[in-house]
């Protein structure tokens, strides 16, 4: 019985190791594919890809500017419901 639990647990370290490995294997070639495709990316300078970088810059910075508007939102909201609660 002993030794019924012993295997089981050395498979389970196996098992966890080789998903370990396996994933630690599988970012490194995305990463490495993503890194790859990037400088292709960028080295693209046609007229549809340069408006393109700029309406994605435009909408990330509106994004930006809605997300922090949210959060100053959010903010005053808890700091209401904290002195509403509190008294």
């Amino acid at each position: 019985m002993e030794q019924v639990v012993k295997d089981g647990l050395n498979f389970i370290l196996g098992a966890v190791t080789t998903v370990k490995t396996e994933t630690e294997a599988a970012f490194t070639k995305l990463n490495a594919e993503f890194q790859t495709l990037a400088a292709k990316g960028a080295q693209d300078q046609s007229e549809t890809s340069v408006t393109l970088r700029k309406y994605l810059q435009e909408g990330i910075t509106q994004l930006e500017a809605l997300a922090g508007k949210v959060n100053s939102t959010v903010e005053e909201a808890k700091q209401k419901v904290s002195s509403v609660t509190s008294k």
